[in-house]
């Protein structure tokens, strides 16, 4: 992964094994970060000191599968953000990147493990630098199913759904052409979301 100042990482959803969360604590200590962790019946939280700050990475206990509680991360540490980013990749989590550095941002929209839509940003300037077609594969599907946090998900997704057609109609009526586009990419991407969970 190429180096940057800051890196946001949001809307992270993320569901381990036991086996995996073993993993990532190794690959952690493994780079050069420190690591300490504590298990209750219920949660599962790691804390991990970068050369920034502390993050903390909790985890709800549901039976055999861990689900991260936390979604939103702000990291200025290289070495964590290219391990959380390896492992959202690993478990076919989703996430939304965004990628700050010399006044550029590039925001990659992942599902299921894989970028979706790449965009970069540059002043008034944006350029979409890559775009999945917008087709429902079958493993999609059976991964839908796989999951366990669709019942979960499924009602936030309305409420963000809401948000975003409110947002819309605001943009609408001040006539804001970018705000305008933005809300629709941002209604057509939970708007798959929701096909895809709702089969």
């Amino acid at each position: 992964m190429k180096t940057y100042e800051e890196m946001e990482y949001s809307n992270v959803s993320l569901q381990f094994e036991y086996t995996q969360i073993q993993r990532l604590i190794e690959e952690l200590v493994h780079a050069g970060l420190s690591v300490s962790w504590k298990e209750t019946s219920k949660f599962y939280t790691l804390s991990v000191q970068t050369s920034w700050t502390t993050q903390r990475l909790s985890f709800n206990k549901y039976g055999k599968i861990y689900r991260l509680r936390k979604r939103n991360y702000n990291i200025k540490d290289q070495r964590f953000a290219n391990i959380l980013h390896k492992f959202i990749q690993e478990v076919k989590g989703h996430a939304v990147l965004k990628f700050f550095s010399n006044g550029q941002l590039v925001v990659q929209n992942i599902r299921y493990g894989e970028p979706f839509k790449i965009t970069q940003i540059e002043g008034s300037n944006k350029k979409i630098l890559y775009e999945k077609e917008c087709i429902v594969s079958m493993e999609e599907v059976i991964l839908a199913f796989e999951r366990n946090d669709a019942e979960l998900r499924i009602p936030v997704l309305r409420l963000e759904l809401d948000y975003a057609l409110a947002q819309l109609f605001e943009a609408l009526s001040e006539n804001d052409q970018k705000m305008i586009e933005s809300c629709k990419e941002v209604i057509e991407r939970l708007r798959q979301e929701m096909v895809i969970l709702e089969i």
